[in-house]
């Protein structure tokens, strides 16, 4: 069982996420990785991204047995965007035998999204989120999508993206809804930036599907360290950053500090609103990330 499906619903969760590198050069990622290892103590997990806003990384599943081998626990994300679900499954499959046991289910940003450095490329969704999240569930159940049975079944535990900035948040609640109907354990949001967002989503979700969902999601934050980080998430889907927000790190004497002294104060919002956690994205600052977990 994974620190993250044992503690959860017991303390307060707190994942981060790992950048991997951009070619097969790995000894920035190998100091990375001896950092999150003195980290693991306060972390419950730690995202491997897949070729996150259609920019080409490193192997999500490549990376994740890299963490796995190094005493790490990985939350291995995969994207219904690049694969079809032959290969979607046989890499399941591949990280089901490294016995990595959490994974993060999601459709993936198009190749034309702004941030993409792969624009040309062309995009499979053979699966989206939704149904990809089904198959794991089948793959939990020892059957595969095409219905055939397998050796054993996987045991993950399944994440899901939310994103409660959203300009279609009716949208985005109906499909959260089928997202827990298809097998979800947990939820990590998109970058949060205003409180607001999330408590608005939040009570229109329980307006709408009558159920409360607080304990199953980790709000997603990240510690801005200057105006052109605000200005590049501006571009990936979903993301708000309020007026506020930009005029606080444009006026801060120590922009990176500012960016930590506002994630602390999401971390206690995230608790004050009864989440089951936070997921912290420090884009390559573990310097900021290991300040954040002193004070946790």
């Amino acid at each position: 069982m994974s620190k993250l499906s044992e503690d959860f619903g017991k303390t307060f969760l707190i994942t981060a996420e790992i950048s991997l590198p951009r070619g097969p050069d790995i000894k920035e990622f190998m100091h990375e990785i001896e950092e999150f290892k003195r980290l693991m103590p306060k972390l419950h997990g730690i995202n491997v991204v897949d070729n996150p806003g259609a920019m080409l990384r490193m192997s999500s599943l490549a990376a994740s047995i890299m963490l796995k081998q190094n005493g790490l626990d990985p939350i291995y994300q995969v994207v219904g965007r690049d694969r079809n679900q032959l290969a979607l499954q046989a890499d399941l499959i591949g990280a089901a035998a490294f016995e990595i046991e959490n994974v993060l289910a999601l459709t993936g940003d198009p190749p034309t999204c702004d941030s993409s450095d792969h624009p040309k490329a062309r995009p499979v969704f053979d699966l989206n989120s939704v149904t990809l999240i089904k198959a794991i569930d089948l793959m939990n159940h020892g059957t595969d999508w095409g219905g055939g049975t397998l050796n054993k079944p996987t045991n993950f535990f399944i994440g899901a993206a939310l994103a409660p900035g959203t300009t279609s948040v009716d949208g985005e609640i109906h499909k959260t809804k089928k997202k827990l109907d298809a097998g979800v354990d947990f939820f990590q949001t998109q970058v949060v930036f205003e409180s607001m967002v999330m408590s608005n989503f939040l009570d229109r979700y329980e307006s709408l599907i009558k159920e409360d969902i607080r304990n199953k999601i980790l709000l997603g934050v990240l510690p801005l360290y200057s105006y052109n980080i605000i200005k590049f998430l501006r571009k990936m889907p979903g993301i708000v950053i309020s007026d506020k927000i930009e005029k606080r790190i444009k006026d801060a004497e120590d922009p990176t500090e500012e960016g930590i002294n506002i994630v602390a104060e999401f971390i206690d919002i995230a608790k004050e609103m009864d989440l089951a956690g936070v997921h912290i994205m420090p884009i390559g600052k573990t310097d900021a990330l290991v300040r954040l977990l002193e004070n946790l």
